[in-house]
């Protein structure tokens, strides 16, 4: 008799632990990150004693969800290539035949969203440190960093951290003409927080 496969959308803790388990019984499941989530879910794990991020969607065919899905995926993996802070580092890349998964770094801190993030957005200072964090991706050959606050975590350092890279394009994968194009779009989104914040002051 064939297993039934556990639907992605299930949102009681046992039954979102019995979909990890299967997974990887290596993980254990500890709490969902982002519960309205509709195309995937974002599940805190524990991996080998270290909490981890389990992205997790079912394989369809739906072209939109592979899109982002595998962005994510390149651009972890030039992450890693790259060995750069402040971004999440891909552990692992999980596939069955119903669900395909992505293991990632968990970064400790307050996501943006949880804070008053348009007053940040008029803050130079953090404005600084966001520029900092673009300029970066943006010469290991990554853009297309749409910003919203619950991708960006802030640390007990006042450092932040890129989270979710589900939109962000790679270089040597999209060609250099998407890349160019996105990370301008990148720069002017940085320049017009500058400009605001300098009205504001």
């Amino acid at each position: 008799m064939q297993e039934q496969q556990v639907s992605i959308n299930t949102q009681s803790k046992d039954e979102l632990s019995q979909l990890v388990e299967k997974i990887d019984p290596a993980l254990i499941f500890i709490k969902d990150l982002h519960p309205a989530a509709s195309s995937c879910r974002t599940l805190l794990v524990d991996h080998e004693g270290e909490e981890r991020i389990l992205k997790l969607r079912e394989v369809s065919n739906n072209i939109w969800d592979d899109t982002y899905f595998f962005y994510e995926i390149h651009a972890l993996q030039r992450v890693s290539e790259r060995n750069l802070t402040n971004v999440t580092h891909l552990i692992k890349e999980i596939r069955t035949d119903e669900y395909h998964a992505i293991l990632k770094t968990y970064v400790e801190g307050t996501p943006l969203n949880s804070l008053d993030h348009e007053r940040l957005l008029r803050d130079p200072e953090f404005i600084r440190r966001l520029d900092a964090l673009y300029l970066q991706l943006h010469l290991a050959g990554i853009a297309k960093i749409h910003y919203q606050p619950r991708k960006i975590v802030i640390g007990p350092d006042d450092e932040l951290t890129l989270v979710d890279l589900s939109t962000c394009v790679v270089n040597t994968e999209s060609g250099i003409q998407l890349f160019s194009q996105e990370m301008r779009a990148d720069s002017r989104f940085i320049n017009k927080l500058e400009k605001e914040a300098r009205k504001a002051a």
